[in-house]
C-alpha cells in the first residue's frame, strides 16, 4: 500500500544550483577543503539540479512477475467532491513529471486519500491485490547495524539522499500496465517504480548495489536511497566523493540537496548520529518518542514499543523495563479488545522516557585491536549482557543486549540460564567480536569454574 504524497516539482535555475552548492559546503571551515569540495560538486552539478525529474539509466529495470494470472481490476473507491479535486490535482502533477501516463490497461488498483494532520491528503495506491499474485524477489536488504558499524573509525562523511529515489527507477515496458491505478475520473499507469509494490525495496537495492559495486563496503554503503561515503582523510574523501558522484551523474540520478551532507565529521544516518568514534540516537527521533502520549489501544502501545525498541542497544537491561509492555502487546488481532493499560505499564512507559532525557545515550564503536569484556547476567525472566572495552581513556561501553526468556527457558536451572546468557550475547554480537579476544564476566560461580573440568577440555 502506498505512494507518498507528491511534492511540487522544484524549479532550480542555474544561479540557484550555484547557491545550493555553496550551501552544501558552507559548514567546511578549512577554505582549501571548501574550495575543493565545491569544485567537485560543480563538476557534477546536474545531479543537484532538481528542476526536472529524470529516469536513471540502468540495466535492471523493475519487473513484476505474475505468471499467467489474469489481470486484476478493482473499481475506484468512492470520493467526495473535495477529495476528487485533490486526487486529480495529485494525478496532474504525476502526469506533468512523466511519472505516470494515461492507461488502457486491463489491470487497475484503487487509490486511497489519507488525510494528514495539517488537513492535506496523502496519495496512496492500494497494490495489495497485485502484490498477492506477484512472485516475491528475495534480494536482501542490508543490516542497519552492519552499515552503521562500517562507518566507525572514519573522519570524513558525505551523505547523499536520492530525490524521490523510486521515481528514478524505470519499469520494464511490458509490466507498466500492471501498475495501472483507477480514479473516479481516469485510468493511469506508472512509468517508474511505484511505492507500495511488493518488490520495490529489493529492486531498488539491487540497482544501487550494482551501480556502486566498486566501492561498496570499502568507502561507500547504501541503504535504499541513502548513500554514505566515508574516508580516513580528506585526500581519500575527495577522490571517493568525486568517483561516486561521477557514477551517479553518468547514470542520470538526482539527489535532494537539503538532505545531503558533504565532507562532515559527523552525519545522521538511519536514525543515528555518527561520529568517528561514537554513535547515538538522533535528537529529533528521541523527541518523537517523548511526544508520544500514554497508549490507549494495542496499536498505539505497539507503536511506542517499536520506536523505543529501535534504540534498545543504548538502554541497559531494556528487556526487564519493557516486560510490562510486552504483557499487553502480545495480543493477536482477534484479541486486541483485551488490551489494558495499568499502573505497571504506565510506570515502564515513564521510566523509558526518563532514561531518554537523563541517561547518557551514546555508545563507543568497538575497536577490534582492543580485547573485549562481555558481562552477562540472567534472572528468572530475562537474560542480558554488556559489551565493553578497557582503553587508555577508561572503560567504554559498546553495546547493551537483553531479551525476555520463553516459557520453556524460564524452566531452565540457574546455571543453564546463565550459560544461555553468555551463548546468546556472543551469538548476537559476533559482528563486533569475531576474531577478537573476549573476557567473559559472570557472577555465577559454577560457570566460572567450568573450564577447569577435565570433561570440558
Amino acid at each position: 500500500l502506498s505512494l507518498s504524497s507528491i511534492q511540487p516539482t522544484s524549479v532550480t535555475s542555474i544561479s540557484n544550483v550555484d547557491s545550493v552548492l555553496h550551501d552544501l559546503v558552507h559548514h567546511i571551515t578549512d577554505e582549501t577543503e571548501k574550495r575543493i569540495c565545491f569544485d567537485i560538486l560543480n563538476r557534477h552539478r546536474r545531479i543537484f539540479d532538481i528542476s526536472k525529474p529524470t529516469i536513471a539509466k540502468t540495466k535492471l529495470p523493475h519487473v513484476i512477475i505474475t505468471a499467467d494470472h489474469p489481470p486484476i481490476s478493482v473499481r475506484p473507491y468512492y470520493r467526495t467532491i473535495e477529495q476528487r479535486k485533490e486526487l486529480q490535482h495529485e494525478v496532474d502533477k504525476l502526469l506533468m513529471d512523466n511519472i505516470v501516463r494515461p492507461s488502457t490497461s486491463p489491470w487497475s488498483s484503487p487509490v486511497i486519500l489519507k488525510k494528514k494532520p495539517d488537513g492535506t491528503y496523502r496519495f496512496l495506491v492500494d497494490f495489495r491485490r497485485l502484490n498477492s499474485i506477484t512472485k516475491k524477489d528475495a534480494y536482501p536488504q542490508p543490516s542497519a547495524e552492519e552499515l552503521i558499524y562500517r562507518l566507525s573509525g572514519h573522519s570524513y562523511f558525505t551523505k547523499l539522499d536520492l530525490k524521490s529515489g523510486y521515481f528514478q527507477i524505470p519499469i520494464v515496458e511490458s509490466d507498466k500496465e500492471k501498475t495501472a491505478f483507477v480514479t473516479p475520473d481516469g485510468h493511469y499507469e506508472f512509468n517508474v517504480l511505484a511505492q507500495g509494490l511488493m518488490n520495490a525495496p529489493a529492486s531498488f537495492q539491487r540497482v544501487m548495489n550494482n551501480l556502486l559495486a566498486t566501492g561498496r563496503w570499502d568507502y561507500v554503503v547504501i541503504y535504499l536511497d541513502d548513500i554514505v561515503i566515508f574516508s580516513h582523510s580528506f585526500e581519500e574523501h575527495k577522490r571517493h566523493v568525486d568517483e561516486i558522484l561521477s557514477i551517479l551523474d553518468t547514470a542520470h540520478f538526482k539527489v535532494s540537496p537539503p538532505k545531503c551532507t558533504i565532507a562532515a565529521n559527523q552525519i545522521e544516518f538511519l536514525g543515528h548520529l555518527i561520529t568517528p568514534n561514537t554513535v547515538e540516537p538522533c535528537r529529533d527521533k528521541i523527541k518523537v518518542i517523548l511526544d508520544i502520549p500514554s497508549p490507549r489501544t494495542l496499536s498505539q502501545a505497539n507503536r511506542f514499543l517499536g520506536k523505543i525498541g529501535y534504540y534498545r542497544k543504548f538502554i541497559p537491561d531494556f528487556a526487564r523495563i519493557a516486560a510490562p509492555l510486552h504483557k499487553v502487546t502480545n495480543k493477536t488481532r482477534t484479541k486486541r479488545h483485551e488490551f489494558y493499560w495499568h499502573d505497571e505499564q504506565q510506570a515502564a512507559f515513564e521510566q523509558f522516557k526518563t532514561i531518554l532525557t537523563t541517561s547518557p545515550l551514546f555508545l563507543h564503536f568497538p575497536d577490534p585491536s582492543v580485547p573485549f569484556i562481555l558481562s552477562t547476567d540472567a534472572s528468572l525472566t530475562r537474560i542480558a549482557g554488556v559489551l565493553k572495552q578497557n582503553t587508555s581513556n577508561g572503560l567504554k561501553v559498546c553495546y547493551y543486549k537483553s531479551r525476555l526468556l520463553s516459557d520453556i527457558e524460564q524452566r531452565y536451572s540457574a546455571t543453564e540460564r546463565e550459560a544461555l546468557a553468555i551463548y546468546w550475547c556472543l551469538d548476537q554480537l559476533r559482528t563486533y567480536i569475531g576474531g577478537s579476544s573476549v573476557l567473559i564476566e559472570t557472577d555465577h560461580q559454577p560457570l566460572s569454574n567450568m573450564h577447569k573440568k577435565h570433561s570440558f577440555r
